[in-house]
């Protein structure tokens, strides 16, 4: 197995359908230690159409526990993030990458574009009617994150 496959193949036994709570977070501490176990789930959100929808909403869920392990191993991860962020049309894999992006963590971290994007996507998120309420919440955390005053905020809602 080349190098680059062996962090994921470590994660793959955990991304499956009703993987205990308890393993979930044995494997976000070993990816919060470990960049190379953070890019190799990024990627495998990258190309959702390869793996199962069960593996990238379990990969998601680990980076979000893995981020609440460790935030500032993820500051370099940004543009990553919202790549991942794009690929998805899974509700659940997007749940989780909204709770990460919905941190104030970036609130400095962020570019300038990023985070109208950032906002942008929440408050349209807002609207769709056939997505989780959990989708919602993310939606408005990003939201009050972003906002830089409270114009903003209400610009951002009036706009859709």
């Amino acid at each position: 197995m080349p190098d680059d496959e062996r962090p994921l193949a470590a994660l793959l036994p955990a991304l499956r359908r009703g993987v205990p709570i308890d393993e979930v977070k044995t494997a976000a501490r070993a990816t919060a230690a470990a960049p190379q176990r953070i890019q190799a789930l990024l990627n495998l959100l990258f190309h959702p159409s390869s793996f199962s929808r069960i593996q990238c909403q379990k990969a998601a869920w680990i980076l979000h526990h893995a981020f609440q392990l460790d935030e500032r191993a993820f500051l370099p991860l940004r543009a990553e993030l919202g790549r991942a962020l794009d690929a998805t049309e899974d509700p659940s894999t997007l749940r989780e990458l909204l709770k990460v992006l919905a941190s104030p963590l970036w609130a400095d971290a962020e570019t300038e574009v990023q985070r109208t994007d950032a906002l942008e996507l929440a408050a349209g998120l807002l609207y769709v009617e056939d997505v989780p309420v959990a989708v919602h919440y993310a939606a408005m955390q990003t939201l009050q994150s972003r906002a830089q005053c409270a114009s903003e905020f209400r610009e951002s809602l009036e706009a859709l």
